[in-house]
């Protein structure tokens, strides 16, 4: 199962970023200010490091608060399903709570945008066949994190719009560091 999960995530991207460039281009509209917007979003761990053995595939939501054109306030949650990878006796997730701001650029075809977030990164291990795994250190914690990274937005329509992004999360402790590459579909509430 995990091979066939990682053989379809870079092809999911490949055609995410395709539709983005397939758009027709039109000049990009920076948000109105006091307006809500949803963003639910399938993503991936890129270089999820020490002590995680392995990538994941996830899921996530993201909500925001466009305060002015170019500024953004978000609440997000992701969660990586298991970055244990093939190990049958483990399974260990990776959830994120933050809040974010988000700043975007006035461009032409899309609207890049730089975000920095503060949160909480909770490193979830549970152990299938505790006997085998004796010797086995549990690397479960809720720590601080940091988030940093950008990404850019291409509109649909009025009401909807095409995100792609890359964020590094830093954990202070024992959750894994890893970078974040999602891609969603952004819904403006009325």
């Amino acid at each position: 199962m995990r091979s066939v999960v990682s053989r379809l995530i870079r092809p999911v991207f490949a055609v995410a970023l395709f539709a983005l460039s397939a758009l027709p281009a039109s000049a990009q509209n920076l948000p109105q200010p006091r307006t809500w917007t949803v963003t639910p979003f399938l993503h991936t761990s890129m270089g999820i490091g020490d002590p995680a053995p392995d990538d994941s595939i996830g899921l996530g939501v993201a909500v925001a608060y466009d305060w002015s054109s170019r500024l953004s306030f978000e609440g997000d949650v992701g969660h990586l399903f298991d970055i244990a990878g093939d190990t049958a006796d483990i399974d260990w997730s990776v959830t994120t709570f933050s809040a974010n701001a988000v700043y975007r650029f006035d461009t032409r075809h899309v609207t890049p945008y730089a975000t920095f977030g503060l949160g909480l990164e909770r490193s979830s291990e549970s152990l299938k066949n505790s006997e085998s795994l004796a010797q086995f250190v549990d690397d479960s914690a809720t720590e601080f994190a940091v988030n940093f990274g950008g990404g850019i937005y291409r509109e649909i329509n009025n009401q909807w719009k095409v995100r792609v992004d890359l964020r590094r999360f830093q954990a202070n402790d024992l959750a894994p560091d890893f970078w974040r590459l999602y891609a969603g579909l952004t819904f403006k509430l009325h």
